[in-house]
């Protein structure tokens, strides 16, 4: 349906309108982190200080474990990723293309889990990797990520393969090729798109937790961004300015993922809403 030339301005107004409400608090946390101590605090603040300068950049990145955190948190969020594919892939075709007793209910239980947060199961979780000696251990937190976000990962992919045309499958087994081979050569291909819209939003997930991560690792040199981010507070004082560098550093690998994997995460997205 074309829109009307008044409907075409209003709906590019209300998306110029949700990008400022996103881009501006990025651009805030830009303009302290090039600000000194005092400039933080100035009033009127300013958008772009006299002053400005890389200074508090240069000292996160030589004077700080800013890149030891931001290695742990890569280390951690492509493990956890790739785990989760591994697991997710094979269960979301399995709950697709095979009928089996109880399949919608497997199917409702997904959508259930995801309404349950991780913050409710936080005890139960630690005492889990407890139990299995993984605490203070990047190997414990990426299976518990995993485990967190393998629901959601399989309803995602599930809807994808639904969208798949049954005949490229139905020949492929006519041919004699096998479920594992009918998904490695022929369903993978086809949903790569889908598949990489959900490895950027795992990976994303992954690389801005807090919650689970403060609680389960307790070295310093295990720390991933957001907690290496969060150690950076005083009970007296707060370097708000370093505090600042430090989360716009955090936030330029997921951005430039975003950027780099637009292409694919948007043919993702609509291919997994529309059916085949």
């Amino acid at each position: 349906m074309k829109l009307s030339t008044p409907r075409r301005w209003g709906f590019r107004l209300g998306l110029a309108l949700v990008a400022a409400a996103f881009l501006l608090p990025q651009l805030w946390l830009a303009s302290i982190s090039v600000k000194n101590k005092a400039g933080v605090f100035e009033f009127p603040p300013r958008w772009l200080p006299r002053d400005a300068s890389l200074a508090n950049y240069r000292f996160v990145l030589t004077r700080t474990q800013v890149p030891w955190y931001l290695w742990n948190s890569a280390k951690v969020a492509g493990l956890a990723t790739a785990l989760t594919l591994l697991a997710g892939v094979p269960a979301a075709f399995v709950l697709s293309r095979e009928r089996f007793p109880r399949r919608e209910a497997a199917v409702h239980a997904l959508l259930a889990v995801q309404m349950v947060s991780p913050m409710v199961l936080l005890v139960p979780i630690y005492g889990l990797v407890a139990g299995l000696r993984l605490l203070d251990t990047h190997a414990g937190l990426v299976l518990v990520y995993a485990s967190v976000q393998l629901p959601f990962t399989i309803s995602v992919l599930k809807s994808f393969f639904d969208a798949l045309p049954a005949s490229v499958l139905e020949a492929a087994r006519l041919d004699g090729a096998s479920r594992l081979r009918t998904l490695w050569s022929i369903v993978l291909p086809l949903a790569a798109p889908g598949l990489a819209a959900v490895a950027i939003f795992d990976l994303a997930s992954y690389w801005a937790e807090f919650s689970l991560a403060l609680v389960l690792l307790d070295s310093q040199q295990r720390f991933t961004i957001p907690v290496g981010i969060f150690s950076f507070q005083s009970g007296y004082e707060t370097d708000w300015h370093l505090v600042a560098a430090a989360s716009f550093i955090g936030l330029v690998p997921v951005m430039a993922a975003f950027v780099l994997l637009q292409r694919y995460f948007v043919a993702g997205l609509t291919a997994g809403a529309v059916k085949g």
